[in-house]
């Protein structure tokens, strides 16, 4: 046998593809994982039928007696169903479409999802190359039903036409790369693939959908064997056995996901396999028949993908062939392989003993197949082989059919590379070369807790899903690394209404939370909420507080050093930050409990001139981490200190300037004599009532913080006296952990001290962030924050943060309130304002735990990030993961919420054989020319084989209203 000359001389494309992602639907199995479970226990998808069940389907009795009539068909399930609200088609557009285009549609999005790709947020075009074969649900259903008269000659014909299989995919998805279909019969999936690595490869698109689908209508009936024709007399194919007599027609789908491979491993893609080399030629008529195979255009195939692969044959180990089992057809295989590979051995296989041939999807389910075993490690057996073909053994080549489950283990020094090959009618014929994807090494980091969040268009896919993941994690995502599955979900899902979160530290603990009653939901269709910071003053800081956020959070970290080198120098060399960054200690009992909702502070208060540096940078530099996650607020409110914070961030002051003022008013404020705090759950004028009846003085209001919660602040004999005074009254009183009474007459000797020093040291601006002042409880404006008096009266006069909260709630646009600093006391104000009854109370997250919170500050962090994304804040889900080393994994799809879109064929006579099956005198054998009647318009038909030289009996229809089934 002569041997085909490696060729040398073919520049190939330069670049490598990767497989991302891969879906598809194959007789007996749901999905791909499906299918590698049942190819690799050697079971078959060709399902068996009854009398019973034939006759139901409309299969007139004289076939069902005949002999000849074979009783198995592969099938695929559910192709009457569909998710048409899921893709935004109305009931009579989802009845008329062919389930070919629905399934296309479906596992194209699936693809995508396995790929980690939202199309919305993917940074490049997206291009779809796919085939179909003929409509079989139109010619049998729908014409003969009359619905064109209902629907339109010309919405009938798009919903069902080849030609729009891909562009419908297009449009409904939003993709704007190349699209359009491929056809070459049995050979058009895997020519697709081809075309799309060739589009990546010419940066016309930065990732390609590739991929074919067939589905005969109706499906579950058998078919009348012929002699000579491609479907065999007992439903079994036998690829590469010496009684091999072809393989039976049926349904599947398959599209896989394909990006260059540099830029696949630059996004932390999962890749099955990498694309070395391709190449798509046709027979020109080198062969007997139009339907028979050509050996050397088989043979050329093969060689040109292997060059343009820089590879030879001894690169290869093993050929997923087209492998259909008829005669004709595996003689010309196997003489092409012989020729190609001579001198070489080989393993080879087929998966179309498992599922059959599958017409348009064929070489892609090939495909799928081939990247599956390199991705597992090991080559499943090739069903049914009990006597070897002779001619596997007619060359100098050694071809080994595999019929066990054999391993495939990697080993040094020698990639693993497979071909795969597939053959149509009309001799276009196509191959690729595969190789095993690229070890990437992989950075360990310590776990954190991770916000897990998905979302659906329905409650009932969302809690599907939640199931699914549940499985998944407990399952085959057991060895999944916590991170990788949260980015996964993050960056390679679309946002829809229906969410849910988890919070977990692990995949263990994951699995059992999504199972458990720990998921967290909403229904929002927002998607553009915007944020209003709420930033604390004192009273909830403790020591530790800023630890664990510093050690684990690269851009807190780097704010807060920052802020504490300036403050050293400020501070001649003293550290304020060194209690708030050593170990967290255990929270004492608290004093101000549930009344005020902030935790205690430690019992020897911290000094003012300590403190507040302090928690201004821990404070500021949390606010910086969470706007490095693309949350920018819409609105600044701050208490007390808060505000400094505030202002900074709106860029009243610089960052140097804040630091400087904040160290300087701390400074002055230690000077003066101690005061004392209390805070009554009293409205102002009541407890000033009190006071003033009582005769008591030195004690004002420091405070508003609602409508009946007032804070009191003065001279210490003088709270000491107002304490007495309400408990006599049976009305609480609690004290404030501090050093000095802040907002009260106190701290007037301070007043023009401060004033100057800010006229002479302190540039100001223009607010750039709307914030609320807490001396008006209103917008602050520009002639106020840039009077150097206001940050003095700011200092002396009361806190209006009740007024500072109606005008925070009063906000168009419903913001959601991110509190910033420990504890969520500013959040327990808003929950009891009177403009905010609990049926409109607006969603307020915590971002650091308070000091007697249990939870470690990475959970409550992970926890805000989470829940801002189920209200509709949009997250930088890239700056959240802050470079920390990721990848995308093979995560659970969308569950579909399929229902039933069908119109039944009239009378049920059209549903007798699938793609007019003809009788057995009218098929032609394998070779002979094809006859025709040459009429366009009026049922002309082309009867002939499946690219192997066997005779494929199927109608090919023009669309005319004059055909008759």
């Amino acid at each position: 046998m002569r041997t085909v000359d490696v060729i040398d001389d073919i520049d190939g494309p330069g670049t490598d593809i990767a497989i991302v992602g891969m879906s598809g639907r194959f007789p007996g199995a749901s999905g791909v994982a499906e299918l590698w479970s049942a190819i690799r226990a050697g079971a078959s998808g060709i399902t068996r039928f009854t009398d019973e069940e034939l006759r139901a389907a409309g299969v007139p009795a004289e076939l069902v007696d005949d002999p000849a009539y074979v009783k198995a068909a592969p099938v695929i399930d559910g192709v009457e169903e569909f998710d048409a609200a899921f893709f935004g088609f109305s009931p009579k557009e989802a009845q008329i479409l062919d389930p070919q285009h629905r399934l296309f549609l479906e596992h194209s999005w699936a693809a995508l999802e396995d790929a980690g790709c939202d199309p919305k947020r993917f940074d490049g075009a997206i291009g779809v190359f796919g085939g179909c074969a003929h409509s079989s649900y139109m010619q049998n259903n729908l014409l003969p039903s009359g619905i064109t008269a209902v629907m339109g000659d010309l919405a009938v014909g798009l919903a069902n036409d080849k030609d729009s299989l891909t562009t419908r995919v297009a449009h409904t998805i939003g993709l704007s790369g190349p699209s359009y279909g491929v056809q070459s019969y049995c050979s058009t999936s895997l020519v697709a693939v081809c075309a799309g690595a060739s589009s990546l490869a010419g940066y016309e698109c930065d990732l390609a959908l590739a991929g074919g689908v067939a589905v005969n209508v109706p499906q579950r009936v058998g078919y009348l064997y012929q002699q000579g024709g491609i479907a065999p007399p007992d439903g079994r194919c036998r690829a590469f056995d010496a009684r091999g007599l072809g393989s039976p027609l049926g349904s599947g789908v398959g599209v896989v996901a394909l990006r260059r491979l540099e830029d696949a491993l630059a996004d932390g893609d999962q890749i099955y396999a990498v694309i070395r080399g391709w190449a798509v030629n046709n027979d020109g008529g080198r062969k007997v028949g139009f339907t028979a195979p050509g050996v050397q255009g088989q043979a050329a195939v093969m060689a040109e993908a292997l060059a343009s692969a820089d590879l030879s044959p001894a690169d290869i180990d093993y050929i997923e062939a087209h492998g259909t089992g008829t005669a004709l057809g595996d003689a010309a295989e196997l003489a092409a392989l012989q020729q190609v590979y001579g001198g070489q051995s080989l393993l080879i296989g087929s998966v179309k003993p498992n599922v059959g041939h599958l017409d348009r999807a064929a070489g892609v389910t090939n495909l799928i197949k081939a990247a599956l075993a390199l991705r597992h490690d090991e080559i499943p057996p090739t069903l049914n082989l009990s006597e070897p073909n002779p001619q596997l053994d007619t060359g100098e080549a050694r071809l080994d059919v595999v019929t066990r489950l054999r391993s495939w283990p990697r080993e040094a020094g020698r990639i693993r590379r497979a071909g795969v090959s597939a053959f149509g009618i009309g001799g276009t014929n196509a191959h690729v070369v595969l190789e095993e994807a690229p070890l990437v090494p992989r950075t360990e980091e310590s776990p954190r807790p991770e916000p897990l969040i998905w979302s659906a268009r329905t409650a009932a896919a969302a809690d599907e899903m939640t199931a699914r993941l549940a499985g998944h994690l407990a399952g085959d995502g057991r060895e999944h690394r916590l991170a990788d599955v949260a980015h996964t979900l993050q960056a390679g899902r679309q946002q829809f209404g229906h969410r849910r979160l988890l919070i977990a530290s692990s995949t263990a603990e994951a699995a059992v939370g999504l199972a458990g009653a720990t998921v967290l939901g909403r229904a929002e269709s927002r998607t553009d909420r915007p944020v209003a910071f709420l930033i604390a003053g004192t009273g909830e800081q403790y020591p530790g507080m800023a630890a664990e956020l510093y050690v684990s959070e690269p851009v807190f970290r780097e704010v807060l050093d920052d802020c504490r080198a300036q403050l050293r120098r400020l501070m001649d060399g003293a550290d304020p930050l060194a209690e708030m960054l050593a170990p967290r200690t255990p929270p004492a009992d608290g004093t101000l409990g549930a009344l005020f909702g902030r935790a205690p502070e430690p019992a020897a208060a911290t000094p003012t001139g300590v403190l507040q540096p302090a928690l201004f940078a821990v404070e500021y530099a949390l606010a910086r981490l969470v706007q490095s996650w693309g949350i920018q607020p819409a609105m600044l409110a701050g208490y007390s200190l808060g505000e400094y914070v505030a202002a900074c961030l709106a860029g009243v002051l610089s960052l140097e300037s804040a630091l400087a003022l904040v160290t300087h008013r701390a400074r002055l404020i230690d000077e003066l004599p101690a005061g004392a705090m209390a805070a009554v759950p009293l409205a102002a004028a009541d407890v000033l009532e009190r006071i003033e009846r009582a005769g008591i003085t030195g004690v004002g209001v420091g405070a508003i913080s609602g409508p009946e919660l007032t804070v009191l602040s003065g001279e210490p004999q003088g709270i000491a006296a107002v304490r007495a005074l309400l408990e006599a009254e049976a009305v609480p009183c609690r004290p404030l952990a501090t050093t000095h009474a802040f907002h009260s007459a106190m701290m007037e000797p301070l007043r023009e001290r401060l004033t100057s020093w800010i006229a002479a040291n302190v540039p100001l601006h223009a607010p750039r962030v709307p914030y609320v002042s807490n001396v008006t409880g209103e917008p602050a404006v520009a002639e106020q924050v840039t009077d150097p008096d206001y940050w003095a009266e700011h200092m002396c006069a009361p806190v209006r943060f009740h007024d500072v909260l109606r005008t925070l709630l009063r906000q168009e646009g419903e913001p959601a309130l991110l509190e910033i600093g420990p504890g969520q006391s500013l959040g327990a104000m808003a929950r009891g304002h009177a403009d905010c009854p609990p049926e409109r109370w607006p969603l307020i997250v915590a971002s650091m735990p308070g000091a007697s919170d249990p939870r470690p500050a990475q959970a409550v962090l992970a926890e805000a990030a989470g829940r801002l994304w189920l209200a509709g804040v949009p997250i930088d889900w890239t700056g959240y993961r802050q470079d920390r080393p990721v990848a995308k994994v093979g995560l659970p799809t969308y569950p579909f919420q399929r229902e039933r879109f069908w119109v039944n064929p009239p009378g049920g006579g059209a549903a007798a054989l699938p793609g007019g099956a003809l009788a057995r005198d009218t098929a032609p054998s394998a070779g002979e020319p094809i006859p025709s009647n040459g009429r366009a318009g009026e049922g002309a038909s082309v009867r002939g084989g499946a690219g192997d030289g066997a005779s494929r009996a199927a109608h090919v229809t023009l669309m005319s209203p004059r055909w008759t089934p």
